[in-house]
C-alpha cells in the first residue's frame, strides 16, 4: 500500500481546537492518544475529529509503523496505544485509504493481532472493515482465506463480509456461494472455531440454501452445538428471511461506530484503578456474535498484557 508513509510528526504547524476553545497541536494531539494512561483522550479524539482531513494521513502512518514492527508494539510492557485510537477514528471516518493497512495488521499470524487490539479484534473489527471497504470485498475475503491468520480475525472477516451483503456491496447468491467453499476441514486447524463464527453468518443471511452443507458440517464436527446448535437453523427457517435479513441490519446499527465517544469512552481499560500488573483485569476474547453462546479463551499471558489491551465489560 502507497498510502501516506511519507508523512511525518515533525511538524507544528497543523492545530485543531478542543472543546474547550485552546488550540492542540497535531504533533501533541498524536503523542497524547499514544500513551496510555487509563483515560479516555476525549479531548483528543474531539480534536481529531474537528481536523479530519489533516490528521487521517498521520493516522494511517500511525498503523503503518505498528505494521513494520508488531512485536514492539504488542509487548506487554509496552504503554503505546495510538493504533487502537488511529483504528477506531479510521473506521469513524470510513476512511478507504485506511483500508490495506488495517486488513494487514489483522493478517498477522498467530495471536498478534489479539495482542495488539485486544477485544477489538472481535468487538470492532467487522465493522471498521465495512465502514473502510468502499464496496470492495476483495481484501476482506483475502483475510477470510488466509489460514495463517488468527482465527478470530478471519472470524470477524466472515462477520463483515455478511455485513456488506447488507449493504448491497455483494449479492446474497454471491456470498452463500463463497460460505459453501468454506465448510472443509482444509479451511481450519482441529479445534478452530472458524466454522462456528461461518455458521453463524450463515445463520445471519438465512440459511435454507445451506441446509445439506450446515447437515454435513454438525456430521463431520467442524460444527459445535455448545457454539450454535442445529435447532437454530431449523427455528430461523421458520422466521423467514426477511426477518432474519432484517435482524443482521439490526445488529449493524447497534455496532455503528457513528458516535465514537460512545463506541470508546465505555471501555473497562478507562479509568481503571492503579494496581500492579498480575492485578488487572484479564482480556476476553469472545468467539460468537451476541446471538449465539459466547466462548472465552483465556490464557496467563493475555492476563498479563491486559493493561495495554482494548479491555471491555461485557454490556
Amino acid at each position: 500500500m502507497a498510502g501516506y508513509a511519507g508523512v511525518g510528526r515533525g511538524s507544528n504547524l497543523l492545530v485543531s481546537t478542543n472543546l474547550s476553545g485552546t488550540k492542540m497541536e497535531i504533533n501533541d494531539l498524536l503523542n497524547s492518544i499514544e500513551t496510555y494512561d487509563k483515560k479516555y483522550k476525549r479531548d483528543e479524539i474531539d480534536a481529531a475529529l474537528a481536523k479530519r482531513e489533516e490528521i487521517t494521513p498521520h493516522l494511517i502512518s500511525v498503523l503503518e509503523k505498528v505494521l513494520q514492527d508488531p512485536e514492539k508494539y504488542a509487548d506487554r510492557d509496552s504503554d503505546y496505544w495510538g493504533h487502537i485510537y488511529a483504528f477506531m477514528l479510521l473506521g469513524h471516518f470510513c476512511e478507504t485509504k485506511a483500508h490495506d493497512v488495517i486488513v494487514d495488521l489483522f493478517n498477522l499470524p498467530n495471536d498478534l493481532p489479539s495482542d495488539l487490539f485486544g477485544d477489538s479484534v472481535t468487538g470492532d473489527l467487522p465493522i471498521v472493515l465495512l465502514r473502510t471497504c468502499g464496496g470492495n470485498t476483495e481484501r476482506i475475503k483475502d483475510l477470510i482465506l488466509n489460514k495463517s491468520a488468527y482465527d478470530y480475525c478471519r472470524g470477524s472477516a466472515l462477520q463483515a463480509l455478511s455485513y456488506t451483503l447488507i449493504e448491497g456491496y455483494i449479492t446474497r447468491e454471491e456470498i452463500l456461494s463463497f460460505y459453501r467453499e468454506l465448510f472443509s476441514e482444509e479451511e481450519a486447524s482441529p479445534g478452530s472455531a472458524f466454522h462456528d463464527i461461518l455458521a453463524t453468518c450463515v445463520y445471519d443471511i438465512y440459511p435454507e440454501e445451506l441446509v445439506e452443507t450446515i447437515e454435513k458440517a454438525y456430521d463431520e464436527g467442524l460444527i459445535h452445538s455448545g457454539y450454535i446448535g442445529y435447532e437454530e437453523f431449523t427455528e430461523v427457517l421458520r422466521v423467514g428471511k426477511e426477518k432474519c435479513l432484517e435482524n443482521l441490519r439490526e445488529k449493524i446499527n447497534e455496532r455503528q461506530i457513528d458516535n465514537i465517544h460512545d463506541s470508546m469512552s465505555w471501555w473497562a481499560s478507562f479509568n481503571q484503578p492503579q494496581q500492579s500488573l498480575l492485578g488487572k483485569p484479564s482480556i476476553k476474547l469472545l468467539k460468537s456474535t451476541p446471538k449465539h453462546n459466547k466462548k472465552v479463551k483465556k490464557s496467563k499471558k493475555k492476563q498479563l498484557k491486559a493493561s495495554k489491551k482494548a479491555n471491555r465489560k461485557k454490556k
